[in-house]
């Protein structure tokens, strides 16, 4: 399994950005296999996507409780995903899920930070499309 990561301080747009992926791979002939809100963000979730690519690609947005994240990475290994679409929220040090990631090749995407909120759907857009490019 290969991990893409999406990392970046708390509140700086991860999920919708791992979101817009999501949408995006959906859009291009990608099955969801169940999605489902996870933790206590609700706009935070998880799923795998198969038929884009040939890949088992499996989505994980809630990037800041270091155990359930590296729970998620062994449960999308043990699924035998091709990759793993994943936040890691920078606060803290995240040993538990930094360990799980390392375990597997992976590309670490530095989360563009906005501030001007006007402009703030424009960059998650272009974070988005940077990652969809590297499936």
């Amino acid at each position: 399994m290969e991990i893409i990561v999406l990392e970046g301080l708390p509140n700086k747009g991860k999920t919708e950005t791992i979101g817009i992926v999501y949408d995006l791979v959906i859009n291009a002939k990608g099955v969801s296999q169940g999605k489902s809100q996870i933790g206590k963000d609700p706009r935070d979730f998880e799923d795998i996507v198969t038929g884009y690519k040939s890949k088992k690609i499996a989505f994980y947005s809630a990037g800041d409780q270091s155990n359930f994240l590296a729970n998620a990475v062994r449960k999308y290994a043990a699924a035998k995903c091709d990759l793993l679409i994943c936040a890691l929220s920078l606060n803290g040090r995240k040993v538990n899920a930094n360990k799980a990631i390392n375990k597997y090749v992976n590309t670490r995407v530095p989360k563009t930070v906005e501030s001007n909120p006007k402009l703030r759907t424009q960059v998650n857009n272009s974070d988005a499309q940077r990652i969809f490019t590297m499936i």
